[in-house]
């Protein structure tokens, strides 16, 4: 992975709009800033949230 073009500052994730995804139960909400080939996301879970992705494996 090559790190560059990233503009040091300050990100004000209220102001980026948010996107939902459901969960097997709950919810995900994630905000995402992209920086030429680095994508930066910052998640908020629901109570009780589950993801599929979570159980694989087990």
């Amino acid at each position: 992975m090559q790190i560059a073009n990233i503009p040091f500052g300050v990100t004000d994730w209220a102001n980026i709009e948010k996107t939902e995804h459901p969960g097997i139960t709950g919810m995900a909400y994630w905000r995402t800033q992209q920086f030429d080939t680095i994508r930066v996301r910052m998640v908020e879970y629901s109570a009780g949230y589950l993801a599929d992705h979570w159980l694989r494996g087990c």
